[in-house]
């Protein structure tokens, strides 16, 4: 077996997330490469919880159609989101011994008793039993298991820590007597040395999304929790400061985006991070930063909706919100990141861009990609920059100052707080050219044109998408986010059938690179457009540029697998 999918499952407290860390971080230190997808329920605490790992020895970045392995710590929740953990008959169930009645559907299931060896030894704790009997299967050595009980229990007393190892090596020892059916992935030659010597980094998209905009400058965050955006705000948090910035924590949405513009106005490079219900109620501040030419980044990790919807599970549904939310003609910017490491790059470029450009630019990420842990080699630092360079300014002093001037970019000189010859006005009122309020015809008409005419240089950029081809290829995939990634290794598996296709992701959503989308739709005989929402958005965006294309979209909180594509494009191959 080449790759492993195994689903943890209890109810939340019980730890089965914690597990599932605590297994990536073991399984890293051997080696391997995996993604941990977590999924929970809307509740504070308790109702459903589960941590799904797929585990091999090459990068992976999605998952498949099937779980290898169930192992279940609390039956009691599982139904709510059984559909999302997709059991078969070759599934091997294993459940703790206090884990309840286990659905009738399941069938073969094995029983451990978890819970009382963790009793035992005094613990209540048997996920860290768990641990040990899966990090055994893994053959993880004691140094292994150790490391990733301290990373994961770093808080607490050196007696819970040390309590926590003894319940681990207790269950390493289950394995000898109820081992698991079929042989644990291996490590590629030569990758249990090499993850010694340089640490692969286990990092969620979040945590890599807070660290490209860091790397580029952002020095303010306006922050305001919602789920699953809060853990990119909790995570600068930690680290603002120690690059000299600042993270205010706001009483609402509205106050956060404006603290952010505000910051933009002075100088700063700012953001702010939010879902769905919070960009909806954003809307008009943002307007505001495109009318003012403030620069202004937003992060936008989808979720299910609409309204409160389902807040803890993934989806692309904001897409429209994000590209057509603002209420007049407001160009502005929407990136969205390709997968969990591309949150990093691609929030680098997005703050270089709102700065450079004096705009607004939204980055649209998801669940999935925010909250998925995944074992990365170390990135490079981000190579973008987010500079508000001062203007060069008309001398003597009280000689005019055109904050607004309609230049052949449309970029104009922007003045900052303080400096000498630079004052003006900026709000959200129609302007001239000096930041005067007009409402004339001319000047309306001319800084619309400046506004727009200032981005449409972005659909050139090289970072505009992602495109893997292959010679050959008759079909073409073109997504956005994280389906990108799924796309990537289905085209894979329809190369082992012999079916060549070629799959774009593309990173600028708006303004839209139509030209380089049209060039690839070019090189094959059919094209699918494919997203995870229920309007099929993204294909009603690109058919109004007149692109003709085959579309295929359904919403979550179901992932998409790569075998859900292969059958599409099969479908659409012998159509």
């Amino acid at each position: 077996m080449k790759n492993v999918t195994i689903a943890l499952t209890g109810s939340g407290g019980t730890g089965v997330v914690a597990l599932g860390e605590m297994l990536l971080q073991a399984a890293a230190r051997t080696g391997l490469y995996g993604i941990l997808r977590k999924t929970f329920g809307p509740q504070i605490r308790g109702g459903e919880s589960a941590a799904i790992l797929r585990l091999g020895p090459s990068p992976i970045a999605s998952f498949g159609a099937e779980v290898d392995m169930l192992l279940a710590l609390d039956w009691s929740n599982f139904q709510r989101f059984a559909d999302e953990i997709p059991v078969t008959d070759r599934t091997l169930v294993v459940e703790d011994a206090a884990a309840g009645t286990a659905p009738a559907h399941l069938n073969s299931i094995q029983t451990l008793d978890f819970s009382g060896l963790a009793g035992s030894l005094g613990s209540t704790h048997s996920n860290i039993a768990l641990l040990g009997y899966l990090c055994s299967w893994l053959q993880c050595d004691v140094q292994q298991i150790e490391h990733a009980v301290e990373r994961r229990l770093s808080k607490h007393s050196a007696q819970t820590v040390d309590l926590a190892k003894q319940v681990a090596q207790a269950g390493t020892r289950l394995q000898a007597e109820a081992p698991i059916r079929f042989q644990p992935p291996v490590a590629a030659a030569g990758a249990q040395a090499a993850a010694r010597a340089e640490p692969a980094w286990l990092a969620t998209g979040n945590q890599l999304a807070g660290l490209g905009a860091l790397e580029a400058g952002i020095r303010f965050v306006a922050a305001y929790p919602i789920t699953p955006a809060s853990d990119a705000l909790e995570w600068m948090a930690g680290k603002i400061e120690s690059v000299g910035g600042h993270l205010v924590q706001a009483e609402d949405e509205l106050a956060a985006v404006n603290m952010a513009i505000g910051a933009g106005y002075g100088g700063v490079p700012s953001m702010t991070a939010t879902s769905g219900p919070g960009l909806a109620l954003m809307s008009e501040a943002m307007g505001l930063a495109v009318a003012s030419e403030t620069p202004l980044l937003i992060l936008n990790v989808m979720r299910g909706g609409p309204s409160t919807g389902i807040p803890t599970k993934s989806e692309q549904g904001d897409f429209n919100l994000a590209v057509y939310g603002l209420h007049g003609d407001a160009p502005h910017v929407v990136m969205s990141a390709l997968s969990i490491a591309d949150c990093h790059y691609t929030m680098g470029w997005a703050a270089q861009v709102a700065s450079e450009y004096q705009t607004l630019a939204i980055v649209l990420s998801d669940q999935f990609l925010g909250q998925s842990m995944q074992i990365l080699p170390p990135l490079a630092d981000s190579e973008f920059k987010a500079e508000i360079l001062p203007a060069t300014l008309p001398t003597p002093t009280g000689s005019d100052y055109f904050r607004y001037l309609n230049t052949d970019s449309g970029i104009s000189p922007m003045a900052v707080p303080g400096q000498s010859s630079g004052v003006y006005t900026a709000d959200g009122l129609e302007h001239s050219e000096h930041a005067v309020p007009s409402a004339g015809a001319r000047d309306h008409v001319m800084q619309m044109d400046k506004r727009e005419r200032k981005l449409d240089a972005l659909v050139q950029s090289p970072h505009w998408g992602e495109c893997s081809r292959l010679a050959g290829a008759s079909v073409l995939i073109v997504c956005f986010g994280s389906l990108y990634s799924v796309a990537l290794e289905a085209q894979q598996q329809l190369q082992e059938k012999g079916l060549l296709i070629n799959v774009v992701g593309v990173r600028l959503l708006s303004p839209p690179p139509i030209e380089p989308i049209q060039h690839c739709m070019a090189e094959v005989q059919q094209v699918l457009v494919i997203e995870q929402n229920h309007q099929g958005q993204f294909a009603h965006y690109l058919r109004s540029f007149g692109l003709t294309f085959n579309s295929y979209h359904r919403p979550g909180p179901r992932l998409f697998t790569q075998q859900e594509l292969v059958q599409q494009v099969e479908e659409l191959s012998h159509a």
